[in-house]
């Protein structure tokens, strides 16, 4: 099931955030923040951030948000993350699939 991101979700995901960052290979983030800069980051300043959930565990999450302001602000971006424990399964092709439909439906052009 994919839902709109909580707090609770999103705690219960830190430990994937937090691993992902420190790795340093796929997101430009500071790999020391914290949580609360990180809720912020991921959930706070994007237009909508979701979570992958199948059997009340947070699998996966991402968040869309539009590409840049002024004349590109019709094209979207989001950012993608599933715990090490799912990946192989199809969540993250849910998950954009999911934000396809997302976008289409908040009006956005492209992704």
């Amino acid at each position: 099931m994919i839902r709109e991101i909580t707090k609770a979700d999103f705690e219960s995901f830190w430990p994937t955030f937090s691993a992902v960052i420190q790795a340093q290979e796929t997101y430009a983030f500071d790999p020391n923040m914290t949580l609360e800069q990180a809720f912020a980051l991921w959930c706070e300043s994007p237009l909508k951030a979701f979570v992958f959930v199948e059997n009340d565990v947070v699998l996966g999450s991402y968040y869309i948000k539009p590409n840049a302001m002024g004349p590109s602000s019709h094209i979207c971006n989001c950012g993608y993350m599933v715990s090490s424990e799912a990946r192989g399964k199809g969540i993250a092709r849910l998950m954009c699939e999911h934000s396809q439909e997302t976008a289409l439906g908040l009006g956005f052009d492209a992704m």
